[in-house]
C-alpha cells in the first residue's frame, strides 16, 4: 500500500503529483454527484406540486434554486479543488481568481433572474390590496427590467475582469448612451411618464365618458389604459389611440364623475294670461319638487321672456342619475307630467323653440357610476 501511494507521488502529469491531482478530481466528480442528488430531490418536490392546481410560494422557491444551487455546487467543488492545486497553479493564479468571479457572479444573477416569478408572485397578492390600477399594470414590466438589468450588471463585470475598463468609465459610457437614447425616445419616456400621471392624478378609469380639451380632441368612453397610449371608444362605435403624453398635457373633463346631471331647455306657450302662466309655473315647480328622481338641491321654473304672443318657460334642474338611459328616461317623465299638468289646465297652444341641450350630447353609457367622487 505504501509503495502505490509512493507511486502515486512520483508519477507527475502537467507537473502535478498524480496524488494530489486524484484528490482534486474527487472532489470535483463527489460535486457531481451532489448536484444530481439535489436535482432528484428537486425533481420529487416537482412530481408532487404536479398532481395539485396551484402554484404555492414554496414550490416557486423551489423551481427558482433548482438551478442556481446546482451550479453552486458544482462550483465550490471546482473551487476546493483549485485549492488543493494552489500551489501548482500560481502562474494562472490571477485568471483562476477571475474565472471563479464571474462564475459566482453569474450564478447570483442567475438565481436572481429566477427569482423574479416568486418576486412577481408576491407582489400580486401585495397590489391586489392597493386601490390603484397603476401597480397592475406595471407589474408585467418590472420582472423584465429587473432581468434587464441583471443582464447589464453581468456584461459590465465581465467587461470590468477581461476588458479591463473601470465601473465608473463604463457608467460614463453608458449614461451618454442613456442620454442619447432619451433623446430619440423622448416621446415614448414622455407618454410612459403620461400613465403615471393618469393613475397618480387618477384622472379617469376604464369604463369613464372623458372629453379631452372641451371635445376637440376626444369626446368617449374610456376602453383601455395602457403604458404607450389610451384607447377610447368613440360614439359612433369607432376607436381613438391617443398617447398618454398628450393626455398628460390636455384639460380633462370627467363626464362619469358627476354626481348629478343636468337638464335645461326652454319651450313657448301662446295666449296665456297671467293668472294662469303664474298656475303654469306653480304646477312645474311642484312636479320637480315631488319627482323622487329630481336632484332636490336645485331647480328652477321661470318665466323667462315674453316674444310677441308667446310666454318663454325655461327648466333647469338637475337628476339624481347620471347614467345616460336613466337621465333620458327621467326627462321624458317630467315631460309626461308637464303635459298633463297642461291638459289640467286646458293649454292647448304650444310654441316650438331651439332647445339648448349644450350638456346633453348623444351618449349610449350605461355602467354605473361611483357616487362618491365628485
Amino acid at each position: 500500500m505504501e509503495e502505490i501511494l509512493s507511486l502515486f507521488k512520483e508519477i507527475n502529469v502537467l507537473g502535478i503529483p498524480l496524488d494530489t491531482l486524484s484528490a482534486a478530481l474527487l472532489i470535483i466528480i463527489f460535486a457531481f454527484l451532489l448536484r444530481k442528488l439535489f436535482a432528484r430531490l428537486i425533481v420529487r418536490n416537482f412530481d408532487r406540486a404536479a398532481k395539485r392546481a396551484t402554484v404555492t410560494f414554496d414550490e416557486l422557491l423551489l423551481r427558482s434554486v433548482e438551478g442556481p444551487v446546482q451550479l453552486i455546487i458544482i462550483g465550490i467543488g471546482f473551487y476546493i479543488a483549485r485549492i488543493i492545486l494552489s500551489a501548482h497553479l500560481q502562474s494562472q493564479e490571477k485568471m483562476l481568481n477571475q474565472g471563479f468571479q464571474l462564475y459566482f457572479l453569474f450564478v447570483i444573477c442567475f438565481l436572481i433572474y429566477r427569482s423574479t416569478d416568486l418576486l412577481v408572485f408576491y407582489l400580486q397578492k401585495l397590489v391586489k390590496r392597493t386601490r390603484t390600477e397603476l401597480d397592475d399594470l406595471l407589474l408585467p414590466y418590472f420582472k423584465k427590467l429587473v432581468q434587464i438589468i441583471l443582464v447589464v450588471l453581468v456584461i459590465i463585470k465581465i467587461a470590468e475582469i477581461l476588458l479591463g475598463i473601470s465601473i465608473a468609465a463604463l457608467f460614463g459610457l453608458l449614461g451618454g448612451m442613456g442620454l442619447t437614447l432619451g433623446l430619440v425616445f423622448k416621446d415614448i419616456v414622455a407618454n410612459w411618464f403620461g400613465c403615471g400621471v393618469i393613475y397618480l392624478d387618477n384622472l379617469f378609469r376604464v369604463g369613464d365618458w372623458v372629453s379631452l380639451d372641451d371635445g376637440k380632441l376626444i369626446d368617449a368612453d374610456v376602453e383601455e389604459i395602457g403604458l404607450r397610449s389610451t384607447i377610447f371608444r368613440n360614439f359612433d362605435k369607432t376607436v381613438s389611440i391617443v398617447p398618454n403624453g398628450i393626455i398628460a398635457n390636455a384639460v380633462v373633463k370627467n363626464w362619469s364623475r358627476m354626481f348629478k346631471r343636468r337638464i335645461k331647455y326652454s319651450f313657448k306657450i301662446d295666449g296665456v294670461a297671467a293668472a294662469k302662466m303664474n298656475q303654469v309655473l306653480k304646477g312645474i315647480r311642484k312636479i320637480l319638487a315631488d319627482d323622487a328622481d329630481v336632484h332636490q338641491e336645485f331647480h328652477m321654473v321661470n318665466f323667462r321672456e315674453i316674444e310677441g304672443n308667446s310666454r318663454i318657460i325655461r327648466l333647469y334642474y338637475f337628476t339624481k342619475t347620471t347614467v345616460w338611459a336613466e337621465h333620458e328616461q327621467v326627462r321624458e317623465n317630467v315631460n309626461l307630467k308637464i303635459l298633463k299638468l297642461f291638459e289640467k289646465l286646458s293649454i292647448s297652444r304650444l310654441a316650438y323653440t331651439v332647445v339648448d341641450l349644450s350638456d346633453d350630447r348623444p351618449h349610449d353609457f350605461t355602467q354605473s357610476v361611483d357616487k362618491n367622487v365628485n
